[in-house]
């Protein structure tokens, strides 16, 4: 019990964010690169100070702050460098899941994943599909369950400790299982994926094969309706992700018009500041307000105007900056394939007609 050695619950998370920012700023471009990827030692070193720890329970080893903190610090990681806020932000889902769990899988990796000296990856889109599950539960025939289909999506696979995984049964219950994350009999990974960005998130496909769970493996089950209202409810807000983007975008285009002597960079990021900012002050208001239900449209609605604004602006500071921005080597190709990747994260049919919206009248 207790948190983690050297950290304390009255630490400024987001002052712990930008102490590892120059870091990450440096490591970002290699962890992009498909060659070299995310490191694990850099995840270790976020963990050691407090980052996979900002809003777990005081009483399981976290730091106990609200989700707000939580939301800024993802913006200052995702600002900094996107792939390794990726891999690392995969973890609050077995965190935030087991925190809630009486079931054994939760009991034995509760406090391990507060502190964060578990690391922990999701493999659990799947579960947003309309349609046929994607992955089977079926009673195993000496008790737990055998999974059987295939998720797309694991991110982080051979840097993460620890998988959550889900299946769906005949009862329409979702049964999460929490494994350690390498292959296994009825389990194997596919080689990670040639992404267009995040290429060093080491991000594969699983593919169950009558999967044998027991029952200790379990780390809740829940009615699959019931789990679908919950996401439905957090993915129509602003990603922080896509606010520290934007942020890094602007910052960058400002200095873009100092360094090169181009007032219209200035101009660009006075106009983007000028709209960016009071609709991130919206997204704040609604996504920690006790009315949030009411406001679902306009959560929409911001979600894909701010989309819209990051893309914009990435494509901006491209143009600001010149034949430049082309060399592998310049960080602003991939601030626009950022921007273009977090249209995707998280994108329902609600989401994606949001987008669409923006992208037809900005």
């Amino acid at each position: 019990m207790g948190t983690h050695p050297g950290l304390t619950t009255d630490a400024d998370p987001v002052a712990l964010a930008r102490e590892v920012t120059d870091l990450l700023l440096v490591n970002a471009a290699d962890s992009d690169h498909p060659a070299i990827g995310v490191q694990r030692s850099i995840l270790r070193c976020l963990a050691a100070q407090g980052l996979y720890s900002i809003a777990a329970p005081v009483a399981d080893g976290g730091l106990g702050h609200d989700e707000r903190a939580l939301f800024e610090v993802e913006e200052v990681l995702a600002g900094a460098d996107a792939a390794t806020w990726f891999v690392l932000t995969q973890h609050r889902s077995p965190q935030a899941l087991t925190a809630g769990s009486s079931y054994p899988a939760a009991d034995e990796y509760r406090e391990a994943l507060a502190r964060g000296d578990e690391l922990g990856g999701i493999a659990i889109a799947h579960l947003r599909r309309p349609g046929e599950p994607a992955v089977r539960a079926q009673p195993g025939r000496s008790g737990g369950w055998r999974f059987t289909g295939r998720s797309e999506w694991c991110t982080g696979w051979g840097l993460v400790d620890l998988v959550l995984v889900a299946a769906v049964t005949d009862a329409d219950e979702v049964v999460f299982a929490l494994l350690p994350a390498h292959d296994r009999r009825g389990l194997r990974a596919s080689e990670p994926y040639s992404l267009a960005v995040m290429g060093g998130t080491r991000t594969v496909g699983l593919e169950f094969s009558d999967m044998p769970v027991s029952g200790d493996e379990v780390a809740a089950v829940v009615d699959r309706e019931k789990w679908r209202r919950l996401d439905a409810d957090t993915v129509v807000d602003t990603k922080p992700a896509t606010l520290g983007l934007l942020r890094r975008v602007i910052d960058e285009t400002v200095r873009t018009g100092h360094e090169r002597d181009r007032p219209a960079a200035l101009e660009e990021a006075q106009a983007l500041a000028a709209t960016a900012w009071p609709l991130r002050e919206r997204v704040y208001e609604l996504r920690f307000s006790p009315d949030r239900d009411r406001f679902v449209d306009e959560r929409l609605s911001l979600r894909g105007r701010i989309a819209e604004l990051t893309v914009r602006a990435a494509a901006g500071l491209v143009a600001a900056r010149g034949g430049s921005a082309m060399l592998a080597s310049s960080p602003e190709q991939r601030w626009s394939r950022e921007a273009m990747f977090l249209l995707v994260q998280a994108q329902t049919e609600d989401v994606r007609a949001a987008q669409l919206a923006a992208f037809s009248h900005p």
